[in-house]
């Protein structure tokens, strides 16, 4: 096990990059139950997908939402963002939470990373990992996973399209997908919504080319902020 990895060494970490983060957060954006933000990175803090700043974007904007706020999440692995999201919604607020749960992608270098994460963990589905991280938190009622691949979920759930507050898309990395992804999902997101994407100016290329497209083509109204590798827009 790498130093770092190191049970007291990662605690000492963990209370000095999430304590420097919520320093400037709560000076930001006092009005944030930044409590809560805590209490969820602290359930997570083995989990390395995801920045505080990032984490803490998503918890903004979900933060930001109405109250009874539809939400959707393209690509939620084992519900880290999902359950930043969730953390910050009000009321009766749901999120769709689609994924394969089997980590399949068709650019190679995610596709390598998830073999060996399914090696490691021994297991062929992280939808399990995924539900008891939303009972552990008490968000289960928050969570509705549909085990799907990206755009047969869009052809599922297109009763919701216009009516959708905030999507967040973090899917297949590759230009095709990113792009596909993009088309699907954007018609669902209401008038003044928001869309969300991750891993754009990442090295996931395809991710930022498919974006950057879709700026130039006028998809989106305005952008709402970039927390290092999450890029939101108005629609």
């Amino acid at each position: 096990m790498a130093f770092k990895h190191w049970p007291l060494v990662r605690d000492v970490r963990f209370a000095q990059k999430c304590g420097r983060f919520l320093r400037g957060a709560r000076k930001r954006r006092g009005d944030l139950n930044w409590d809560e933000f805590l209490r969820i990175a602290r359930h997570f803090k083995t989990d390395d997908m995801g920045s505080f700043p990032e984490r803490g974007y998503l918890f903004q904007l979900a933060s930001d939402l109405p109250a009874g706020a539809k939400v959707i999440e393209v690509g939620s692995w084992m519900g880290a963002s999902t359950c930043f999201i969730a953390g910050g919604l009000k009321g009766a607020a749901k999120i769709h939470a689609v994924d394969n749960f089997q980590g399949l992608s068709t650019c190679g270098e995610d596709a390598a990373w998830y073999n060996r994460h399914f090696q490691s963990m021994g297991k062929a589905s992280t939808l399990e990992i995924f539900q008891r991280n939303f009972a552990d938190l008490g968000f289960a009622e928050r969570a509705e996973p549909v085990v799907s691949d990206s755009l047969a979920a869009a052809k599922q759930l297109e009763k919701m399209k216009g009516t959708v507050d905030f999507i967040f898309i973090d899917g297949d990395h590759s230009y095709e997908a990113c792009k596909a992804d993009i088309l699907a999902w954007s018609p669902f997101v209401k008038r003044g919504g928001v869309i969300a994407f991750h891993d754009f100016g990442s090295r996931a290329d395809g991710v930022t080319r498919a974006i950057f497209e879709e700026i130039k083509a006028g998809r989106f109204a305005e952008i709402v902020g970039v927390a290092n590798t999450i890029i939101a827009f108005r629609m």
